[in-house]
């Protein structure tokens, strides 16, 4: 008997946390596949009976090990990875304020960058495309991408919207 794919959809978040003194972002370089090797924010599945909101404070608190008080949703994205036969609707978030010590984390490597580093880093595509209007003042953003397991575009449809 062959096994058909049960397409599913996942809800998740992810965060870019940046510390204004300093113009520095906080970036994971993901050490499993999908998008291994990659940089992108912090973040990951929200349970079934979860809130949002919690969901990210508690992602960002299990693989930084930091707390935040300002998280502010700047997008909502659905991403579909080409022939996984998953899909996820990502709730994407900025915080700037936060305390505590980063911890090692289980997801890849944590590390501090300045905004002019990001155009170097190897970046998963889709998350370097919408960065800059994540981290833009009175801007969400919403969309869809397709992309393969190295995160490279394949298809995307983008609203960047600007709030008064």
């Amino acid at each position: 008997m062959v096994k058909s794919m049960e397409n599913k959809i996942i809800i998740g978040n992810v965060c870019f946390i940046r510390d204004l003194k300093s113009e520095q972002i906080l970036l994971l370089k993901r050490s499993r596949a999908p998008m291994k090797g990659y940089y992108t924010g912090v973040g990951g599945k929200t349970d079934f009976y979860e809130d949002i909101h919690r969901s990210c404070l508690r992602e960002i608190k299990e693989e930084t090990g930091l707390d935040v008080f300002d998280l502010t949703c700047k997008g909502v994205l659905k991403t579909i990875q080409e022939g996984a036969g998953s899909s996820w609707i990502l709730f994407m978030y900025v915080a700037e304020q936060f305390s505590g010590d980063l911890i090692e984390c289980d997801e890849g490597e944590l590390r501090w960058f300045s905004y002019k580093q990001i155009p170097t880093l190897p970046m998963i595509d889709f998350v370097r495309e919408i960065l800059p209007s994540i981290l833009m003042d009175g801007q969400f953003t919403e969309g869809t991408v397709r992309h393969d397991a190295d995160g490279r575009v394949l298809e995307k449809t983008l609203h960047f919207i600007r709030n008064s």
